[in-house]
């Protein structure tokens, strides 16, 4: 399972992220052999920074945060977010030019299925790229989160009022700003990893690693 473990801080924010890249190692020393970090990002006007990982069971995470997250210094608070049946995109090499930023949904429970399907088989303006969908549940309502890079916020704007915001069942749309993301596995980490572990059968293993070319 690939979740999103969102850590707090009320000191040190402008560092924080810089701090928790600092204890990356240490932390992946922690779950070796039953888990991997894949990569840590920074939501814009948001205290808090998303790692992201991958474990083999939901108690090997459990203590992972209780053993080594929680005692990190300046953590707060923690928040775990579970991606259900994520799927990742392709991503081009040269993204320099474009903003990432995470969109989640409040969906009408009866129509959660068709609002999935419509987000991710969608085909996007050349100018947005759809970098990963899934279902979250993280809060009553809110059901699905989705990852865009885009050249222009207007596009990323236009877009999910003339789409997202008209597909059946949507109620909302909240849109964060990622300022920062940060690869913990590299190129041939992931393409070994993703081999040994067969981390959803349904994925295309070439279009996985792409993503952690970037």
């Amino acid at each position: 399972m690939i979740t999103i473990i969102r850590l707090k801080s009320q000191e040190h924010k402008e560092k924080f992220c810089d701090y928790i890249m600092s204890q990356k190692d240490e932390l992946q020393k922690g779950i070796e052999g039953k888990g991997r970090l894949l990569y840590l990002s920074k939501r814009a006007k948001h205290e808090d920074v998303s790692l992201f990982i991958h474990t083999l069971d939901p108690d090997v995470l459990g203590d992972f945060i209780a053993d080594h997250l929680s005692k990190i210094e300046h953590i707060t608070s923690t928040w775990v977010i579970n991606m259900i049946k994520p799927v990742f995109y392709p991503l081009p090499r040269d993204t320099k030019n474009m903003k990432r930023y995470t969109i989640t949904l409040k969906v009408f429970p009866k129509n959660l299925k068709d609002v999935y399907q419509n987000i991710a088989t969608a085909a996007l303006p050349d100018d947005l790229k759809m970098a990963y969908v899934a279902y979250t549940c993280h809060l009553f309502g809110d059901c699905i989160q989705f990852s865009i890079l885009a050249e222009k916020e207007e596009a990323l704007k236009k877009y999910l009022a003339d789409v997202i915001n008209k597909i059946p069942g949507v109620l909302n749309t909240t849109v964060n700003l990622i300022e920062r993301t940060m690869p913990l596995v590299s190129y041939d980490e992931w393409r070994q990893y993703s081999s040994n572990h067969r981390i959803v059968q349904s994925w295309d293993e070439e279009l996985m690693v792409n993503q952690f070319q970037q």
